[in-house]
């Protein structure tokens, strides 16, 4: 049991973690501070359906102790000595893993704080030019260029802030993360829920072209041969999710056109989609064992990056999902390819960006709990 009655944050939390406008699946997390106590969202738990025992109490001293401390250059000494004393700062008797942001909504001066990933805010910080436009939409808002999530992200954010204010007479209250999403802090749900509202009203009049998911029709024995290939290759006989929409479908025109969703946005991306998709061309189906060829392109996906593919995109006929939550994740990888139209275009996570996440224990954990 919370040792403070949290039935705000778990409003808020459940409010914005069912609406998909915002998040999706286990992204995003929330925070309450009161007294020498703060409740961060717990490692595992979505915020659209969580508990009380969703969210881990941390001690506020022994979380602030943490930046007194010095810690190892190296970048996995370092991460392993952030969670274990991340872990430490836990309030007696909690056994739950905090977020990996818990660092991040310590600094953060306000009573709540929630951080999502809306697909419109992700245009943005996706964009190319998204910090240009962001200080001309947002210019009371912090950007924070893209940085290694966890202490070095946290401590970024804290440079910032102090930045911040010797420019401005208070404290931000909204802080974009390059590829990633957003931070809204305040003392009351009520201005949360009004500096959202402002946010998502602002890039709505502000973004030129919004997807377009209509449905379209695809070739019914290319799918099937394509579910025979992922039925052969995953070894389960389920029928796989299937993408066909006009936003992708002229996205599979040619290796051109697929390039805007080729690769990873944000971390939710690679953790529920994968760091990238399996590309296959049309040719494949001018070859005498179709099904077998596709098999053999899985197979050396595989082979080559140590996972299987999560999404498998087939030239002028359709994408296909190995599970619905990465069909669900891939969706908004689209969604926030077409956003970013409005921004100077498409930028995806750096390769050594992607490279950390797919190796950091924590995502892997947070992966795990996924699968």
């Amino acid at each position: 049991m919370a040792q403070h009655e949290i039935g705000a944050l778990l409003e808020v939390s459940r409010r914005y973690g069912t609406d998909a406008r915002y998040v999706l699946l286990g992204g995003g997390n929330t925070s309450y501070k009161i007294d020498d106590v703060m409740y961060v969202k717990a490692s595992g738990h979505a915020l659209g359906t969580i508990a009380e025992d969703g969210f881990v109490a941390m001690s506020m001293p022994r979380l602030l102790a943490i930046w007194e401390k010095t810690y190892p250059a190296d970048t996995v000494k370092r991460e392993e000595e952030v969670l274990a004393d991340l872990m430490g700062a836990r309030s007696e008797g909690q056994t739950g893993r905090p977020s990996v942001e818990a660092l991040l909504h310590g600094i953060i001066p306000f009573t709540y704080v929630v951080h999502l990933h809306p697909a419109m805010v992700n245009g943005l910080t996706c964009g190319q030019s998204g910090k240009e436009w962001a200080q001309k939409l947002f210019p009371d808002a912090i950007w924070i260029p893209l940085v290694n999530p966890g202490y070095i992200l946290a401590k970024t954010v804290r440079d910032a802030q102090q930045e911040y204010v010797k420019s401005h007479a208070n404290q931000a209250t909204t802080i974009f993360l390059q590829n990633h999403g957003v931070f809204v802090a305040s003392d009351t749900i009520g201005e949360i829920d009004a500096l959202y509202t402002t946010i998502m009203e602002t890039l709505n009049h502000a973004i030129v072209r919004k997807p377009v998911f209509s449905e379209v029709k695809v070739d019914a024995q290319r799918v099937d041969m394509v579910q025979q290939a992922m039925q052969l290759h995953y070894g389960s006989p389920k029928t796989y999710p299937v993408i066909a929409n006009r936003e992708v479908a002229n996205r599979l025109t040619d290796p051109e056109s697929f390039s805007s969703i080729s690769s990873a946005y944000t971390p939710d991306h690679i953790v529920y989609s994968g760091f990238k998709p399996l590309w296959i061309d049309e040719t494949v189906f001018g070859q005498d064992e179709p099904v077998q060829a596709m098999v053999s392109a899985m197979r050396t996906f595989e082979q080559m990056h140590g996972v299987p593919a999560k999404i498998i995109a087939v030239q002028k006929t359709a994408a296909f999902a190995v599970s619905e939550a990465a069909l669900v994740l891939f969706l908004d990888t689209v969604k926030v390819s077409a956003f970013t139209e409005s921004f100077g275009g498409p930028r995806f996570m750096d390769d050594d960006q992607i490279d950390f996440i797919r190796t950091w224990e924590v995502e892997q954990y947070r992966s795990n709990l996924n699968a």
